[in-house]
């Protein structure tokens, strides 16, 4: 009986101990951070602001590649009825077209995409097409920390292995892998991001083809 108490003990003490590391590494695993490599295109997935494009302008501005790609997000009933009482205001597209021109990215290497459907799936199959159709084989994919290992398997899934996917993860967001047990809002976009992930290895990735056929084996 002593002996399991003091096992039991002795574990409580050990996971209480390793308790940030354990939680550090989930908060690592879904940053993937890849080497930035010359590419033909910046694609900057729609979303957080302005972390996104801040990233995607840094490597641009240091010669990675000449095109940033952006993807104009559906028009939702709100902006609808803005629109009809004559009112506006900027899309998120727009404010990172804005931020971009202001930091001296030239307006001709801005491309903006339209997409039907707020997800990363239909994102992914926007983008891939156009630079498919370019003749590009490989392109950075700017997004949030978080969101980094997700969104590089569905392009990577999507692709079928016909352009490179080089994550980059955006620095100037909020999320700390290291830290994020400690903010309400990180502990949501974390548990969200696993549910995510896993229906992606589940269910997406054996129902969902590729939206380029794979390269031949």
């Amino acid at each position: 009986m002593f002996r399991r108490v003091a096992a039991l003990a002795f574990l409580v003490v050990a996971l209480w101990l390793g308790a940030d590391r354990i939680l550090s590494a989930l908060g690592r695993f879904l940053v993937a951070d890849q080497p930035p490599e010359a590419a033909d295109s910046i694609v900057v997935l729609s979303g957080s602001f302005p972390d996104r494009i801040l990233e995607a302008v840094d490597l641009y501005q240091a010669g990675y590649s000449r095109e940033i790609i952006l993807c104009r997000e559906p028009e939702n009933a709100g902006f609808r009825i803005l629109r009809e009482r004559g009112a506006s205001v900027p899309r998120i597209y727009e404010n990172n077209v804005s931020v971009a021109r202001q930091l001296g990215v030239a307006a001709e290497h801005i491309t903006v995409l339209e997409r039907s459907a707020g997800s990363t799936f239909t994102e992914a199959r926007v983008v891939l097409q156009y630079l498919a159709e370019r003749g590009a084989d490989s392109m950075l994919l700017v997004t949030s920390k978080y969101h980094t290992r997700r969104a590089g398997a569905i392009y990577r899934h999507l692709a079928g292995g016909q352009i490179r996917v080089i994550t980059r993860p955006a620095r100037y967001g909020g999320f700390d892998p290291d830290g994020w047990w400690h903010h309400r809002m990180s502990i949501r976009r974390l548990l969200i991001e696993y549910q995510k992930l896993l229906l992606f290895h589940v269910w997406d990735r054996w129902k969902i083809k590729p939206e380029l056929a794979p390269a031949p084996a």
